[in-house]
């Protein structure tokens, strides 16, 4: 879970970073801009989900082998 929140609190820096950079100058086309969106919420939303997964896997892992679930 601590690998997801860095990565998904790095897309949000750089997003923010993006951001700014459309509304100040126009060194970056709106087209581009929207991609980029939405591709970083793609792989934020992956990484949060992989994680979940990852963390109930180990969680009943560690229930099966202490005989609380069949």
């Amino acid at each position: 879970m601590k690998i997801s929140t860095i990565i998904s609190s790095f897309l949000l820096v750089i997003w923010v970073f993006l951001t700014i950079l459309v509304i100040w100058t126009d060194t970056l086309d709106y087209i581009l801009y929207i991609k980029l969106s939405i591709t970083m919420g793609i792989v934020a939303i992956s990484s949060i989900l992989i994680a979940l997964a990852l963390k109930e896997y180990g969680t009943d892992k560690k229930l099966k082998e202490h005989h609380y679930l069949d």
